[in-house]
């Protein structure tokens, strides 16, 4: 995994993002498949781990917003929201700026679930990455990081980018 920068630098073959593509897919398969026992223990489905992270990176968010994240209906959003907050993990609000819309945010219990499952998850990919050259989980923090700053600055529009 150790790249050189002429490599780096050279433009990807189509098979060479498909093969990224593959990679990529297979990391989160195993770490989502993983997680399971961990999400169990906690009370919660995957669905609404996702829903608490996005409320908490986004600082707080309508149920709309999470939706277009999560690519779901608002009715499926509307679900989840309604059992995290019966579970004490998230709250709604009226917004204090427009009365209409509704503010999602974690509760203290809801940010500790949160944390508590990104450590396992963090633990998780330490273990693996463990046996790794160091180099090599370097670059992989590199480019990954790279490839997020690509994403964000396109809007993850394909073609388009620095």
């Amino acid at each position: 995994m150790v790249a050189t920068a002429a490599l780096a630098r050279r433009d990807a073959s189509p098979g060479d993002a498909d093969q990224l593509v593959a990679a990529v897919h297979g990391v989160m398969q195993s770490v989502l498949r993983r997680s399971h026992p961990a999400l169990e223990a906690e009370g919660i489905t995957m669905g609404q781990f996702w829903a608490m992270h996005l409320v908490s990176s986004l600082q707080s968010a309508s149920l709309t917003t999470v939706a277009r994240y999560l690519s779901v209906s608002a009715p499926t959003v509307c679900a989840k929201v309604d059992d995290l907050e019966r579970a004490g993990l998230l709250t709604r609000q009226r917004s204090v700026r427009d009365r209409r819309a509704v503010v999602l945010t974690l509760t203290p219990k809801g940010r500790r679930v949160e944390a508590r499952l990104w450590g396992r998850i963090g633990r998780m990919m330490a273990d693996a990455a463990a046996e790794l050259p160091a180099e090599d989980v370097t670059t992989a923090v590199r480019v990954f990081r790279e490839l997020n700053r690509h994403l964000d600055a396109t809007g993850g529009r394909p073609g388009v980018g620095a």
